[in-house]
C-alpha cells in the first residue's frame, strides 16, 4: 500500500541534432516509385500521422536508387564526432493532396529521421519545440534527432506535396 506520493516535474534541456541541405536525386523516378506504392495492397494510406497517402514503411529500405542518394549522408554522419553509427531502418514516401496534413508525432526509439523533399511546396514544416519551421525545396532534406516532435500544417495549395521520409537506427 502506498502511503505518499510525490509528483516532481520540470523540463531538461537536451541536445539534438538538425541537418539540412540538397541533394542530388532523380525525383521524377521517386514521384513514380511513389505513385505506385501508395496503391499496393500494404499501403499506408491515412493510417498513420501521415492523413494522405503513404507506401509501406520499407518500401524504399531495399531499393538502391535510393539508398545510393543516402550514401553522401552516411560519409558526412560518419566524419561527425558524437555520432553513433547507424543504418536505413524504414523509409517510405508520401504525397499530400489538397486538405492532407501529418499530425504532430516524434520517431522514437530511432536514431535519426530523415524527410527529402521531391518538389517544392507551400506546406510548412514545423518543429514546435524548437521553433524551426521549413517550406519544402526540391531536393532538400532535413535530418533530425527522432526525438523531435514535428507536424505540418494542412496542404492548402492545389498541387501534391512528394518526400520519402526515412529512420536509422544505431548500429550498422
Amino acid at each position: 500500500m502506498i502511503k505518499k506520493i510525490n509528483k516532481i516535474e520540470s523540463k531538461v534541456e537536451v541536445d539534438y541534432l538538425l541537418i539540412t541541405g540538397y541533394l542530388n536525386i532523380d525525383n521524377k523516378y521517386f514521384i513514380d516509385e511513389i505513385e505506385k506504392g501508395i496503391q499496393q495492397d500494404n499501403n499506408e494510406n491515412f493510417k498513420t500521422n501521415v492523413k494522405g497517402y503513404m507506401t509501406s514503411w520499407k518500401y524504399f529500405v531495399q531499393n538502391i536508387n535510393f539508398i545510393k542518394v543516402l550514401l553522401p549522408l552516411f560519409d558526412y554522419l560518419d566524419s561527425l564526432k558524437n555520432i553513433k553509427k547507424c543504418s536505413l531502418g524504414s523509409a517510405w514516401g508520401i504525397k499530400e493532396s489538397f486538405g492532407n496534413y501529418t499530425a504532430s508525432h516524434d520517431h522514437a526509439p530511432n536514431y535519426l529521421s530523415g524527410i527529402i523533399y521531391l518538389n517544392d511546396h507551400t506546406q510548412t514544416l514545423l518543429f514546435p519545440e524548437i521553433k524551426k519551421e521549413f517550406k519544402p525545396k526540391q531536393n532538400f532534406f532535413i535530418l533530425f534527432s527522432s526525438f523531435l516532435i514535428h507536424k505540418t500544417i494542412r496542404n492548402t495549395a492545389n498541387m501534391d506535396k512528394y518526400a520519402i521520409s526515412f529512420n536509422l537506427n544505431q548500429g550498422h
